[in-house]
């Protein structure tokens, strides 16, 4: 859930989009994410302790962040979406 929002799919649906997507299955060395629906009973069963523990992974993520030293360049070129390609391509 947090990957998914840090990316910026904010809808539930997009959780099943996601659930194989090669970066973040990698980076969380998972086999698979949570589809929709996990995340929607995640959501309906969310009470006031879920709310501060969700809190304090942030709070405790972006004090991490703000600890690293900033690089001078730093380049993402992230994207595993599958796009069907036609002719002599390279590979």
């Amino acid at each position: 859930m947090i990957s998914q929002i840090f990316l910026s799919y904010y809808n539930d649906n997009d959780a099943d989009e996601l659930a194989y997507e090669h970066v973040l299955t990698t980076a969380l060395n998972k086999d698979r994410l949570a589809s929709q629906p996990s995340l929607s009973r995640f959501f309906s069963r969310m009470d006031e302790t879920t709310i501060r523990q969700i809190n304090c992974i942030m709070a405790e993520l972006r004090r991490m962040s703000y600890a690293i030293k900033r690089p001078e360049f730093i380049g993402f070129d992230l994207d595993s979406t599958l796009l069907d390609t036609y002719g002599n391509q390279e590979g």
